[in-house]
């Protein structure tokens, strides 16, 4: 299943120490958005990292889960990868 993630982080130190983690998940395509392949295991590690991380009240992570039928339709307007059209997997 293909997933985008997207944050808001105050906390300079937070949000770098997450976006080293969803950075061996998937794709940075966006400043605070990655395009990632994955399981529902891997949603959920996500989101229990996530919580586990000291983010402040007004702080956020967004987990916008995509079925391949969705994600085939996906609208790209300038430069972008399809996140369907990737042909390499993060071991």
């Amino acid at each position: 299943m293909h997933a985008i993630i997207a944050y808001d982080i105050s906390d300079n130190k937070t949000r770098l120490k997450f976006f080293k983690f969803l950075r061996e998940k998937g794709l940075h395509s966006q400043k605070s958005v990655f395009e990632c392949e994955m399981g529902q295991e891997e949603i959920t590690s996500v989101q229990r990292y996530a919580t586990s991380l000291d983010m402040q009240p007004q702080d956020s992570v967004v987990i916008y889960p995509l079925c391949n039928r969705c994600a085939r339709h996906a609208i790209i307007l300038g430069q972008g990868i399809r996140v369907v059209q990737m042909d390499w997997m993060v071991i």
